[in-house]
């Protein structure tokens, strides 16, 4: 049999394990960040709670866009896990609602809601579980005692329909001049992800696909292979793709038998949420041309 030359083994074996040190320090410093920012915050609530300014009648309220600050729109897809509220006083109720916007830039759709025991006096914060995509607006029902739904905000707009909307509904708002949303949630973006993968069999390669839920980081790694970039930045939720080849002796054993098997690793890291990892069996096969082996 023949060997390779005892230097270049253990150049390869030094790259192997400089490339090695690399790929877990990057995870470390990924796992590191989404630790540090696992959620989001989506609205503004304001330092004190506001005087009673809002009506007792049943509204709806919503904020579309601000002059400074968090927007009260969803960026990613995910879970709101909790939304808080300051009120001046006790009694009134809140239903935690999920809007999104249609053709028509002052109608608005009611995707889902939370409902919430009355308010106490001062900062009230609710755990709940509401899904939501990209671009769904933060709000809510406002009824009962007279309450501190909006904070005085010149420039911003808040948008109110009178009654309660239900699910699935859609309604025409008027706006409320000069005011901002007395409403922030947390949001725990989604780290799902699938994969496909595309063999090409004449050259014993493969490109890996990743289709992300969310914007992120996306790294695939493995013993024997080669991908080029370990990790790439997604900056839209889709696909991103790796181009897989082997190195080492997979190499040689795909070039020798025809077929070969590694294991891959693929990470995704949601922007400001958790890693989710994937362990993935690739399958490499090579047509084997006449007179090799």
């Amino acid at each position: 049999m023949d060997r390779a030359p005892a230097g270049s083994v253990n150049r390869t074996d030094r790259r192997r394990r400089v490339a090695l040190v690399a790929a877990l320090t990057w995870l470390l410093a990924l796992g590191a960040t989404a630790r540090a920012g696992a959620s989001v915050t989506i609205g503004q609530l304001p330092t004190s709670a506001p005087s009673p300014t809002c009506s007792v009648a049943s509204t709806d309220y919503l904020q579309p866009s601000v002059t400074s600050g968090n927007l009260y729109v969803a960026k990613e897809a995910g879970t709101i896990t909790s939304w808080s509220t300051r009120s001046f006083g006790a009694g009134a109720t809140y239903g935690f609602k999920i809007f999104r916007r249609t053709s028509d830039p002052d109608v608005f759709q009611v995707i889902s809601h939370a409902t919430a025991p009355p308010l106490s006096t001062g900062l009230n914060t609710f755990s709940v579980s509401v899904p939501v995509r990209s671009g769904d607006m933060i709000g809510f029902n406002a009824s009962g005692s007279l309450n501190s739904c909006t904070s005085s905000d010149p420039g911003d707009s808040v948008r109110t329909l009178a009654g309660n909307l239900p699910d699935g509904a859609t309604g025409t708002f008027g706006t409320k001049d000069d005011v901002r949303l007395n409403l922030s949630a947390v949001l725990v973006p989604s780290n799902d992800f699938s994969v496909t993968i595309s063999r090409n069999r004449r050259l014993g390669t493969a490109t890996v696909t990743v289709h992300t839920s969310n914007p992120g980081t996306v790294s695939l790694t493995g013993k024997g292979l080669k991908s080029g970039r370990a990790a790439k930045a997604v900056f839209v939720a889709g696909p991103v793709d790796f181009a897989v080849s082997t190195t080492g002796r997979w190499k040689r054993k795909l070039a020798k038998t025809g077929k070969v098997t590694v294991g891959a690793l693929i990470t995704f890291a949601p922007t400001g949420g958790d890693p989710s990892s994937q362990p993935i069996s690739l399958k490499l096969r090579k047509r084997r041309t006449l007179g090799s082996g």
